[in-house]
């Protein structure tokens, strides 16, 4: 198993079941995504998990306007 795959199995472990959940859905999503992320887009993906990582992250149930 590569350095990155236990890495990742240590995190996982530590997380709390809604961040559980919200990996999974990003998990799944990735792994149906046919494309590589271009330029633009994993600079996007780094600076969301800089803010991740300093918790600078609101809830989507905190900031949602209606109910869906």
């Amino acid at each position: 198993m590569s350095a990155a795959k236990q890495e990742l199995k240590k995190v996982v472990g530590e997380l709390s079941e809604d961040e559980s959940r919200i990996l999974l859905k990003f998990a799944q999503w990735l792994r149906e995504q046919e494309e590589q992320l271009t330029e633009k887009e994993l600079a996007i993906l780094h600076k969301g998990e800089r803010q991740i990582r300093n918790g600078e992250f609101v809830w989507w149930r905190d900031v949602k306007r209606t109910k869906v």
